[in-house]
């Protein structure tokens, strides 16, 4: 409790329910410390009928409908990192630092009472899809790595690698046809020649353009591509990002010091020369600083 004398804020993810019964309630703490934020992280929020459920970062995509969107018809596949818990530690960070700028500006300098659901920033970023069904509309069929609206929108391979493409407009179809696939006739047929039978035609379109893609490597398509005015990536593994010549040529890698040894560490985005400064310490390891804050709350470092 000394240490929430001195905070501006108190962040916990336990069970609904369990810092009531501990005394962290928002009541409880607001009586000694008013000016004290805090937020409250949990997989369903603080009541209704899934109060108590378990939520993991797979559960929650499930429930949020994102499975219904990725992967495919047949196959439904969950994003592949844990974005439920990202998302509601970003609501979460947002959120405080929205509530402190608040108190700043509230003559009494009240605290606040956050309340952070895993569900509810995961279906936040669901709005497209969520909208695009309304009133029992169809949904867009899920097409895997592939737009399921836009086509073509997606991966295709290459003699050696793969190449992501968008083709967002009429003129850029024609220029991919006249320029990447040196076949500028394709333009006008009848199947392709606009997004809504390019999208119908997909299996036969995605033919064609491999089959063209088949004798080049991913560098030259991506030469073509760009030639053409075509937006274009590179479908990396961890490798390529690790060497990104993007992220190289912006000096965006700087080294930290660990209990396992020295390793490098992405600069935090808007890190910039003339914007915030990036200060990255050493990252502390288990129990470092426990003697110092003990110290500085008056207590026995042997506590």
């Amino acid at each position: 409790m000394r240490l929430l004398s001195r905070a501006d804020g108190l962040v916990q993810n336990l069970a609904p329910g369990a810092s009531a019964r501990l005394g962290l309630s928002f009541a409880d703490l607001s009586e000694k410390h008013p000016s004290l934020i805090i937020c409250n992280i949990s997989g369903y929020g603080q009541d209704g009928p899934y109060r108590d459920k378990k939520a993991y970062d797979l559960l929650i995509q499930s429930e949020a409908g994102l499975l219904s969107v990725t992967g495919t018809a047949t196959e439904p596949a969950k994003v592949g990192i844990s974005i439920a818990d990202i998302s509601a530690g970003s609501y979460a960070y947002s959120s405080i630092l929205a509530a402190l700028f608040e108190r700043k500006r509230d003559s009494e300098r009240r605290g606040r009472n956050i309340g952070i659901s895993m569900l509810e920033s995961m279906v936040e970023w669901m709005g497209f899809p969520m909208y695009y069904t309304y009133g029992d509309q169809p949904g867009p069929t899920p097409a895997g790595a592939s737009h399921a609206a836009i086509y073509p929108y997606g991966p295709f391979e290459t003699g050696k690698g793969t190449v992501m493409l968008g083709i967002q407009n009429e003129r850029e179809w024609a220029k991919f046809c006249e320029i990447v696939l040196e076949r500028p006739e394709m333009a006008m047929d009848e199947r392709f020649c606009n997004n809504s039978l390019r999208v119908k035609n997909r299996d036969a379109l995605r033919e064609i353009i491999c089959n063209a893609f088949a004798t080049f490597s991913a560098e030259g398509i991506l030469r073509r591509l760009d030639e053409a005015g075509i937006a274009n990536a590179i479908v990396n593994d961890m490798q390529g990002v690790w060497n990104h010549p993007q992220l190289r040529a912006r000096r965006r890698w700087t080294q930290i010091q660990t209990s396992a040894g020295t390793v490098p560490a992405l600069f935090p985005p808007g890190m910039e020369p003339d914007g915030f400064k990036a200060q990255m310490g050493a990252v502390p390891e288990i129990g470092q600083h426990n003697e110092a804050i003990l110290a500085e709350l008056g207590m026995d470092k042997d506590i």
